[in-house]
């Protein structure tokens, strides 16, 4: 369609068809109102065809129809007048397309761009008043004003109207974002062209060279098809890259003030009488440009402030998982492959339950000062990071194993001093796990990877510090989270069991309690010790749920041997979870009621380690525990921190003696004398000592001449469930007068 408009013009300008028409001036005059009249046709029939931009398209039909409407009356009337009144309707005509063009734009712009915002504003500022200079150059340039004032104003109206339409132009386009889809730039093209025209037009008459019909009409008619063309094209998105039109919107702007500042100082060295429209346009153009630039320098201020916020923790204002993985891709790509780098994963042991038990508020500080104690124990030596939640990682770039080692461990002892918290004295354990370049991985999925396995192998046996092995198993983890995933549906399906081992009381040789041990029935795997997953579950934060499922489950049994004859005590380790647990007592109290045992039938366990991890909440609960009637023990006595101190101040009437003393008490005289002292504590604390391990009769003779009180192990009975236990009570108490008592345990 656009073609046709060319075709025709081509036609009229033909020096063959100029001679023709010379003869037949009424040829050229139908072509030149055909042209017109088509091309406002046109658009119009794209603005009702299609309903995308049908405003926009209909101003626009809605202008060329004024244009070609002028056309027609000035060729049909006043084209042979001599000389033509000067202003016309035709001059009205010709004048109103440019309301409806200024409409067309500003709809079409409306479109793509709903919100627009300072920087954007201020380039359609920059790029509208340095196009209106220019114009506004070109167009007043030797304007002379003359004739009626009627003449005047229309004589103005036409370079007022071209130089507000070249700044809309341009300024449409920087406000478009610099867009590249073809309807923008063929529209923005034709618009532009059209307004060229008018310049060369105004030139022409001014000097007299003017030609009917030569190469100003062509361009109208160019002008007329790109339009049409636009009007036609269907919205597309711009096939220009983010980073090419980026380029385009932030040096053209620059360009354009750098072309208002030529102009100024054009007129300014060459002695040339600039218009002062054109000055005042172009100073426009240099102010916003100026503002443009602040606005530049503080986002690009405020960028730099948010990728810092992006690769920092908020919390602790260590590098944050982006930032550390982003330093060690840099150092492994520029890393010689035979130098030694080491990578470290933190994590701390329990801290869920601190965040359960005292709230995320103390939870945060805690982490704050782990954080401040790890970086000043690093130094300079490394990158330290908080990975997420109580997760730090550690890059130590020119580390071979035996250095990271020693970094590892600096780090872990810089833990073991407590922390003071409102009030509350915390130690924070940690694991963790060792991963060196190149013999662990030579990318950071495989050193991260082998890290995180490294630092649950720590942690499941409790070393504090791991190394990847070597051809470490990169199925490790997968593992590792599906037995936590079939953990977690054996909680929720009952697959828990106990087993249990009696307790002899040697001063009556009678059976006076059993040890329970917690097993899981796993569906496909059998039966899983454990050592198999306790670590995990503890990890997890499942301890305090699987806690009050083995207490349910050792209740309920002793609640079975009560009613057959057996009248036991029944003992249930606690967790840290549990002692931090405010409801505990509470919990305990309901348990006991709703089975029927007493409380003195109730025997629960605290390991050191829990003890010290809070000992004043823990002396809380354990009163709370005691007052109700619960007998509580130290469990696994000797491995811990042991303390005469906490020993003092704790409600507790059992101490439990490991077996790694008890078990060699009879060939090691530093065992021997390690059972018996402590015995004789035990007794002088008002407390009764309980020994497991014992595994012969020599050991138990010794236990009985040293007044032990209680004793288990593989000697007396192996753990059993309690369908096989219960005919092996009943047989003893037949034979013995004395009551046994019932102990359960893990």
């Amino acid at each position: 369609m656009g073609v046709v408009l060319l075709v025709a013009q081509f036609v009229a300008i033909m020096p063959v068809a100029h001679g023709w028409m010379d003869r037949h001036t009424w040829v050229n005059d139908v072509l030149q109102d055909g042209i017109y009249l088509l091309a406002a046709a046109l658009v119009a029939a794209r603005g009702l065809g299609v309903r995308q931009d049908r405003g926009a398209w209909l101003l626009m039909a809605g202008g060329l129809s004024c244009y070609a409407a002028g056309t027609v009356y000035w060729i049909a009337v006043l084209v042979d007048l001599h000389p033509p009144p000067y202003p016309s309707p035709a001059d009205a005509m010709w004048l109103a397309y440019y309301p409806f063009a200024y409409a067309a734009l500003l709809r079409l712009l409306r479109a793509r761009r709903s919100r627009i915002s300072l920087p954007t504003w201020l380039d359609g500022l920059i790029a509208s008043a340095c196009a209106a200079a220019f114009a506004s150059l070109v167009f007043l340039s030797g304007f002379t004003f003359g004739g009626s004032a009627a003449s005047i104003l229309v004589s103005l109206a036409y370079p007022i109207a071209d130089i507000v339409l070249a700044g809309l132009l341009l300024g449409a386009w920087a406000l478009s974002g610099w867009r590249t889809e073809p309807v923008w730039v063929l529209l923005l093209a034709g618009m532009g062209l059209n307004t060229t025209a008018n310049a060369i037009h105004m030139f022409d008459t001014n000097h007299g060279t003017y030609i009917p019909g030569g190469w100003t009409d062509a361009l109208w008619s160019v002008a007329l098809a790109l339009i049409v063309v636009a009007a036609w094209q269907t919205r597309k998105r711009s096939s220009v890259r983010g980073s090419t039109r980026a380029f385009v919107g932030s040096s053209l702007p620059v360009a354009l003030a750098c072309a208002a500042m030529g102009l100024l100082l054009y007129g300014s060295w060459h002695g040339h009488v600039v218009p002062r429209t054109s000055t005042l346009l172009a100073a426009t153009a240099i102010a916003a440009a100026i503002v443009r630039m602040l606005l530049t320098v503080r986002a690009v201020e405020a960028l730099s402030d948010a990728r810092r916020q992006a690769r920092t923790d908020d919390l602790t204002e260590l590098p944050n998982r982006r930032l550390f993985q982003e330093t060690l891709d840099a150092e492994l790509h520029l890393r010689d492959p035979c130098a030694p780098m080491a990578v470290a994963i933190v994590d701390l042991d329990r801290f869920k339950e601190i965040n359960d038990s005292f709230g995320h508020h103390l939870g945060d500080k805690l982490l704050q000062l782990v954080a401040a104690r790890l970086g000043e124990a690093l130094g300079d030596n490394g990158m330290l990071a908080r990975l997420g939640g109580d997760e730090f990682g550690v890059l130590l770039p020119a580390a071979g194993v035996d250095r990271a080692l020693q970094s590892a461990t600096g780090l872990l002892t810089a833990l073991r001093h407590p922390f003071d918290l409102e009030k509350v004295t915390l130690h924070v354990d940690a694991s963790i796990g060792l991963a060196v370049f190149p013999d662990h991985g030579t990318d950071r999925s495989a050193l991260m990877r082998h890290a995180d396995n490294a630092m649950y192998t720590a942690k499941s046996d409790h070393s504090g510090l791991a190394v990847a092995s070597e051809g470490a198993d990169d199925d490790s983890g997968r593992r590792r989270l599906t037995t936590l995933e079939e953990l977690r549906a054996g909680l929720d399906d009952g697959d828990l069991i106990l087993h249990y081992q009696p307790q002899l009381d040697l001063a009556t040789g009678a059976v006076s309690g059993v040890e329970a041990l917690v097993r899981w029935n796993h569906p496909t795997r059998g039966l899983v010790y454990p050592d198999g997953f306790l670590s995990l579950a503890e990890h997890a934060g499942l301890m305090g749920r699987l806690t009050m499922q083995v207490l349910e489950l050792a209740l309920e049994q002793c609640r079975d041997w009560r009613a057959a004859g057996l009248d036991l005590t029944v003992a249930v380790n606690l967790s840290t979870s549990n002692l931090h647990d405010p409801t505990l007592a509470a919990y305990v109290a309901t348990a006991l009621s709703r089975y029927g045992v007493p409380p003195a039938a109730l025997h629960l366990e605290v390991t050191e380690e829990v003890l010290m991890r809070d000992a004043a909440r823990a002396t809380e609960t354990l009163a709370q525990l005691r007052a109700n009637g619960i007998r509580l023990a130290v469990d696994d006595y000797g491995t811990g921190y042991s303390s005469l101190a906490y020993l003092h101040a704790l409600p507790v009437d059992d101490l439990k003696l490991d077996r790694a003393f008890v078990a060699h008490c009879d060939t090691d005289p530093r065992s021997a004398a390690i059972v018996k002292s402590t015995v004789e504590l035990a007794h002088n604390l008002n407390m009764r000592l309980i020994a497991e391990g014992v595994e012969n009769e020599v050991v138990l003779d010794r236990l009985r001449e040293w007044d032990c009180d209680l004793v288990q192990g593989y000697h007396l009975s192996r753990p059993q469930a309690a369908d096989r236990l219960t005919p092996w009570l009943l047989e003893r108490q037949a034979a013995q007068s004395p009551a046994p008592s019932t102990r359960v345990a893990w």
